[in-house]
């Protein structure tokens, strides 16, 4: 009887509990409920997992149409010289815009997954800006598009347009998803 006293004291919260010895007014059944109950963890739906995890949800769509610009816009790029020796400063903002928010939401979903905490100010602020420059791309994909294709005297290839509309399509929707993240995470001021 001691030992056992001895380890209740030493770990209050691990009672163990003989049912032989239950006092007359607790069921045995009621106290099998009760160590069920217990061990079973809730578990969390998808709606709950969804709202706890957003940030990295929207960085992992952020990331993936980054992609999916940068690699739009690079054949129709490649498959005119004149236009990147003309349109430098374009291409570039254009690259830049795609392949850099490319390695910052990396760093971001990396940071998440080692649990390192990013201040929300700076998560705000980078989306922000993620999305004026994504804003930025998509209208210069379009002016790209009308300069591109009219100056050409023979025919272009049709499928070319249709990937820089699809780009600049692209561009505007991750403009949105930048800064309804920005505007968000500002206003729950929830870090990352």
């Amino acid at each position: 009887m001691s030992s056992e006293l001895r380890k209740i004291e030493e770990h209050p919260s691990k009672q163990v509990i003989n049912k032989d010895n239950l006092p007359n007014n607790i069921n045995k059944e009621d106290s099998e409920r009760e160590t069920d109950d217990v061990k079973e963890q809730p578990k969390k739906n998808l709606v709950t997992k969804i709202r706890d995890e957003w940030q990295l949800i929207a960085r992992i769509i952020e990331l993936a149409i980054n992609a999916l610009c940068l690699g739009l816009f690079y054949q129709p790029a490649s498959k005119s010289a004149n236009f990147t020796k003309h349109h430098l400063e374009q291409v570039g903002l254009l690259f830049l815009t795609f392949s850099g928010y490319l390695v910052i939401n990396a760093v971001f979903i990396i940071s998440r997954l080692i649990k390192d905490r990013i201040p929300f100010r700076t998560i705000s602020l980078f989306s922000i800006i993620a999305a004026v420059l994504n804003f930025v791309a998509a209208l210069l994909l379009i002016v790209d598009k009308k300069n591109k294709f009219q100056a050409m005297y023979y025919e272009p290839q049709m499928h070319l347009i249709g990937v820089l509309t699809s780009a600049t399509v692209l561009c505007f929707v991750n403009t949105v998803v930048y800064g309804l993240d920005g505007v968000y995470t500002f206003l729950l001021k929830k870090d990352y």
